[in-house]
């Protein structure tokens, strides 16, 4: 049998590359030169005749310890950083602020900021798009391609923010580091595009098994927030991957759990109202969260100062916070083992929550690199905690502490800003290794998901991915459709007919044409409508009408259109609401002239065509 009918497919060099350009401008068969010679893994994977799947699976593993032992490498760069910073890179960042003196304190978070600015400034390419958000988008629109450069300097610039006490999360630089180094081995090795998807998959789950030692998490938040893909040939690599990195990371760092979480149950049903006001809370405070993050980075973005210096004003803000709440400071996972243990006030912690949603939206929007998991994790616990103190003060007999409300909230505000529900249930669930706390998570997790869901419509990763014009809200093959320009697709050379024309005239003018629908202009050029063969079949045999009725009189005028600045997906939704198969395209700048035509048709070969070249590695 043949090998590509066992679904095998040799990595040999394409055609097009094993032919050279002639001077007439056309490829010619060429002859493998000297320096034609296959890798040494091209020349391995090529010699045995095994499945692509499985050979997909062992490029799974050696991502799972390529991540594994690059976030153990980005845990010990956080160290180095936080001891040139702070003196120490062991303690807790709180236990370390509070021996510090103010001026301290305020001198590295600015000096931090300058130096990240500094370096994202002139090393990154600028793409606009950072961590999670940017790998969510190489996966939907660029077939998993990833610059590892950036991906780097991201991993420095994240290490030093998190290291000089910035309010930002490590899980978030270690799934984009995981993504870059997958995508990195997967260019490297040639994986067919089709593939590489898979592969950038294999590295977000990788970062965040080693992170959380949660592998089925890491592979639940591959599947859902990256990939949107629970296929068996998607899932079984993605597992591999996973399962290695955690590997790693607890041969070097120890099988712990990145929380102290003590045994909490569902102490009656009473408890279940209780919970779905939880969520509803969580639900509201992750849009509040997710509001002022980006609207602080709105405002930052206005200031008339370079974009390299506002992590130092970042800094500066920051760290007049943290003299007074220095819990604000870093990861905070000590300050959320102590909500989880009931070692804390509901009113510290309702204070807390809101000075960490100003701390984490100053520190994002200024320009320091992290993530938001972690942050995020700490607005759910403290959340979580004081709805809790105050649950069980009023009914002591019948709710559990706070700290069973702190587990909760925090997964449930994973579950409403990240829009990753299964995610958060299953971080908790290998966070507690107990089921009897699962059935509340899972009530609170979907209540403040269908709840954000329903008022803002997004997560923080999409949020930020429509912002930049990337809508992945909508499907991930929608995606394509917003990256096509609607004046790449239009037909410009429309037949046009004026307004003042006779219906003899105009069917004199359109004997010739093969169209159904013409466009009306006036004689200064303004778009008046559209007409089509539909309107003038009854006129044409009426005797006597011909040269009575004129175009202006039997134009459509509430015609749906669209402009040449609008992408596709724009020009499907309209299609879809005015249930019509073609619209008219007027100009951006001027909404009165119109520059042509889109059909349905000319839709559908567009879309094909980008799914084509992105199926094949050509984006």
């Amino acid at each position: 049998m043949h090998l590509q009918q066992q679904g095998y497919y040799p990595p040999y060099p394409s055609y097009r590359s094993l032919c050279r350009k002639s001077k007439t401008g056309t490829f010619q068969e060429a002859r493998p030169h000297a320096g034609m010679t296959m890798s040494l893994s091209r020349r391995f994977l090529s010699a045995f005749p095994v499945n692509e799947h499985i050979v997909l699976s062992v490029v799974a593993v050696f991502i799972g310890l390529l991540v594994g032992y690059g976030a153990i490498f980005f845990r010990a760069l956080i160290a180095l950083f936080q001891t040139l910073f702070m003196g120490d890179g062991h303690e807790g960042v709180v236990a370390i602020i509070l021996t510090l003196p103010w001026w301290h304190v305020l001198l590295m978070l600015m000096l931090g900021g300058l130096i990240v600015g500094l370096l994202t400034h002139f090393f990154l390419s600028h793409t606009h798009i950072q961590g999670v958000p940017e790998v969510m988008a190489s996966v939907a629109l660029h077939g998993g391609r990833m610059n590892l450069r950036d991906g780097l300097v991201k991993m420095l610039a994240s290490a030093l923010s998190i290291g000089c006490g910035a309010s930002v999360g490590r899980e978030g630089p270690v799934i984009h580091l995981g993504a870059t180094l997958a995508a990195s081995l997967g260019g490297h090795l040639r994986v067919a595009p089709r593939h590489m998807r898979t592969i950038v998959g294999c590295g977000a789950a990788a970062g965040i098994a080693a992170s959380f030692n949660a592998p089925i998490a890491g592979v639940m938040f591959a599947l859902e927030v990256i990939l949107a893909d629970y296929g068996l040939a998607t899932f079984s690599p993605i597992v591999l991957s996973s399962v290695i990195a955690t590997v790693v990371a607890r041969m070097h760092l120890g099988d712990y759990p990145a929380f102290i979480v003590p045994h909490y149950t569902l102490v009656s049903a009473w408890e279940i109202p209780a919970y779905v006001g939880l969520g509803l809370l969580c639900g509201l405070t992750a849009i509040l969260f997710m509001a002022t993050l980006f609207k602080t980075e709105e405002w930052m973005r206005r200031l008339p100062i370079p974009n390299y210096l506002r992590p130092i004003l970042g800094g500066l803000g920051v760290g007049l916070l943290a003299l007074l709440l220095p819990q604000v400071l870093g990861v905070g996972y000590d300050t959320m083992n102590l909500a989880l243990l009931e070692e804390m006030e509901g009113g510290l912690l309702l204070v807390l929550l809101l000075a960490k949603i100003v701390a984490t939206a100053v520190t994002l929007g200024s320009g320091f690199a992290g993530g938001e998991f972690t942050p995020v994790l700490f607005l759910g616990a403290m959340l979580g905690g004081s709805f809790g103190t105050v649950v069980h003060a009023w009914m002591p007999e019948l709710a559990a502490g706070s700290g069973a409300y702190t587990l909760v909230g925090m997964g449930a505000m994973v579950a409403a800003v990240l829009g990753a529900p299964l995610t958060s249930i299953l971080i908790l669930f290998e966070l507690t290794n107990d089921y009897r706390i699962m059935l509340a998570l899972m009530l609170t997790s979907i209540v403040a998901s269908l709840l954000v869901t329903q008022l803002y419509q997004d997560s923080v990763y999409t949020r930020g991915l429509r912002r930049k014009n990337i809508h992945l809200w909508s499907g991930r093959e929608s995606g394509l459709l917003n990256q096509i320009p609607v004046a790449a697709v239009m037909q410009r050379d429309c037949e046009r007919l004026l307004d003042t024309l006779s219906i003899r005239q105009m069917r004199e003018q359109i004997s010739r044409s093969q169209e159904e629908h013409y466009l009306v202009v006036d004689s200064a050029g303004r778009f008046k409508g559209l007409v089509s063969f539909q309107d003038i079949r009854g006129i044409l045999h009426e005797e006597g009408q011909e040269d009575l009725v004129l175009v202006r009189d039997i134009v459509s005028l509430s015609t749906v259109t669209v402009t040449d600045a609008d992408n596709l997906y724009t020009a499907f939704r309209h299609m879809g609401v005015g249930d019509v198969e073609q619209l008219p395209v007027v100009s951006a700048a001027q909404p009165d002239h119109v520059v042509g035509m889109i059909t349905d048709h000319d839709l559908v070969r567009a879309y094909n065509k980008a799914l084509m070249e992105r199926e094949t590695g050509n984006l």
